[in-house]
């Protein structure tokens, strides 16, 4: 990629540097306070640095060149050296406070933001075109915030130190000669001035490098969660490619950075040459009268300028040098606090209180769209009775998952109306949400934890007992007794330990744990073994007892056992009522079911053949 080619392709930030610090104090417990105090500590260190060159100013004058007796002489050095001796003893105390309070309010800092920003990824909506995978999300909480923190120990405690010491020593200058100082200044100011537009330029740089890690990141994750499926087409070699080449990626993009942090070094060190000649030649000239020019400067005096213009020169050489570090640092932070703008499905709603007893839920003119100008629903009204069970039927792409999504609120609707207990689905709280409505996927997924762990995960506080009593109630005592260590059982990474039924039966245990009284299936049942299929069978007509249920049906079976079925067709419902009802209109649901009903029968036909052969 060619360095044009490169630019256009790293994105445009959306925080310039003081929008992200203001929005980090915002999101923060930060203070202002915290503030001032570590740069009153960053004084106090870099004043007893500064008190070095007064002292040996002082002695200089008033004792080694001066016509004091000895007495005098001696009690000049002794007080200059005690002088110093306390200023480098304070100077030490005051930096270790200040490293102490700058790396706590830091961590702290960071902290929050890990935090929010975990949260945040919590509540992402599957509708925001900006969210992305996985493995690119925990790389802005983990590398991206280690990046922040490494700097921050480092190099951004020695740079609140520096740029204090560079201050105080200028100022220092400024009261022993102006002019010298002036000119110190001059030069000084320039370097930021040359290197604004450098430091854009790494900026962006490393905002690229950050996403090219976070690719990375998202490459990773993606062949550990598919390495089953890498291993049984035999493309590791291919899979080993792709990384490579995000590997490569990194590097590349690592390497970019180098030429403009190499300008940036060379301008500090330019800078830095510069001014210590500048003194060296003008100031010393002057200050004893070359050209006809004198600014009254003892001997003392030149010697305390040379020692405070190395004060200044140094701090300023690390302070470019380490503005790379900072800006890496700074589009680190951008991405963790990119994260919070995000968009959310809830966390808005009050309402704590809802009506007893099984859920309504009614739509109400609800459309809802992915992408602007490609509806995914439209113009759908429904209203589901408490205690009924409706079977959501379609085909592929016509909004069975996006209905799920919006009843569940996992999406808010983009137009329209959906209430559940005749209550806006977005006036409700989460905790209200969560204790009273479940969904069970196609895909159960388990945490790497006992059986009873996850079941436990239904339902906060929950005892042993509680779990053996869930079990019992869905009929699953037996089943569960079966497992080599029964509840202590480990179910592996996402439940590989357990067959996709077992998963299936841990998933509902974990529901009915729940207790809810809206129940949404995405056909709990589907790739389940006939074997497995009756034990969840019984333990789902036992939980959908007493409750609205909401089944996403794939299999025909599931409508025709329902109260009533909805069929889905280009984004919203085209018919609705019981199976029979359906199937007598002659419509598109009796199309469906046929079709079904054929394929079915052709697959029962072929297994006797397949098995024998």
């Amino acid at each position: 990629m060619s360095t044009s080619e490169y630019e256009r392709a790293t994105p445009e930030r959306a925080y310039g540097t003081a929008a992200l610090l203001r929005r980090v104090r915002r999101d923060t417990t930060f203070s202002g306070r915290s503030l001032v105090l570590i740069l009153l500590l960053a004084t106090v260190a870099a004043s007893g640095r500064i008190v070095i060159p007064v002292t040996i100013q002082y002695a200089l004058d008033h004792a080694l060149l001066s016509n004091a007796d000895a007495a005098t002489r001696s009690r000049v050095v002794t007080g200059a050296v005690a002088v110093g001796v306390t200023a480098v003893l304070l100077a030490m105390l005051a930096s270790a406070l200040m490293n102490h309070r700058l790396i706590r309010a830091v961590e702290q800092a960071l902290f929050e933001l890990r935090v929010a920003a975990f949260a945040r990824i919590l509540r992402l909506s599957p509708a925001d075109p900006r969210a992305e995978s996985g493995g690119a999300l925990v790389a802005r909480v983990t590398n991206d915030v280690d990046v922040v923190t490494l700097y921050a120990q480092s190099g951004g405690i020695t740079l609140v130190q520096n740029i204090a010491q560079m201050l105080l020593a200028l100022a220092v200058m400024l009261v022993y000669s102006w002019p010298p100082a002036v000119l110190v200044l001059l030069i000084g100011l320039g370097v930021p001035l040359a290197g604004h537009s450098l430091q854009r330029w790494v900026g962006r740089r490393f905002d690229t490098v950050r996403r090219r890690i976070g690719e990375l990141y998202a490459g990773l994750l993606e062949v550990l969660v598919g390495i089953d499926t890498i291993r049984g087409y035999g493309i590791e070699e291919r899979m080993g490619e792709r990384a490579a080449a995000q590997i490569d990626g990194v590097r590349d993009a690592q390497c970019r950075t180098l030429w403009p942090m190499g300008f940036n070094i060379s301008i500090g060190e330019v800078a830095s040459g510069l001014i210590t000649t500048a003194v060296l030649v003008a100031g010393t000239a002057a200050g004893v009268g070359v050209f006809g020019v004198g600014f009254g400067l003892s001997a003392g005096d030149v010697v305390a300028f040379l020692f405070l213009v190395t004060f200044f020169v140094r701090p300023m050489q690390f302070a470019v040098s380490s503005l790379a570090d900072a800006r890496n640092a700074e589009a680190g932070l951008r991405r963790v606090v990119e994260i919070l703008d995000l968009e959310q499905v809830s966390g808005t709603g009050s309402r704590t209180t809802l009506p007893e007893g099984p859920a309504t839920v009614e739509f109400r003119g609800v459309g809802f769209a992915y992408v602007t100008g490609r509806p995914a629903l439209h113009d759908v009204d429904l209203r589901i009775s408490a205690g009924e069970h409706v079977a959501v039927v379609g085909e592929t792409g016509s909004g069975k998952s996006t209905f799920a999504k919006l009843v569940t609120r996992q999406l808010l609707p983009g137009s329209g109306t959906a209430t559940l207990w005749d209550v806006d689905i977005a006036e409700i709280s989460d905790d209200a949400l969560t204790r009273r409505v479940a969904i069970v996927p196609q895909e159960a997924f388990l945490f790497d934890r006992t059986v009873e762990e996850n079941i436990a995960l239904g339902r906060a506080g929950a005892s042993r007992a509680d779990v053996l009593a869930v079990l019992a109630r869905l009929g699953l005592t037996g089943w569960i007794r079966g497992l080599p260590q029964g509840l202590d059982t480990r179910v592996g990474q996402r439940g590989e330990a357990l067959s996709a039924g077992e998963r299936q039966l841990v998933a509902l245990a974990r529901t009915a744990m729940v207790n809810p009284d809206l129940l949404v299936l995405d056909e709990a049942t589907s790739g389940v073994d006939a074997g497995t299929d009756v034990r969840v069978q019984h333990a789902l007509a036992r939980l959908t007892h007493g409750r609205t249920t909401v089944t996403i049906a794939h299999r025909m079976h599931t409508a025709e056992t329902a109260d009533r079925v909805l069929l889905f067709h280009d984004g919203t419902v085209v018919e609705q009522g019981t199976h029979a009802e359906l199937l007598a209109r002659d419509g598109r649901y009796a199309r469906l079911h046929a079709v079904w009903a054929r394929d079915s029968v052709a697959v029962h036909q072929r297994v006797p053949s397949d098995v024998g052969g």
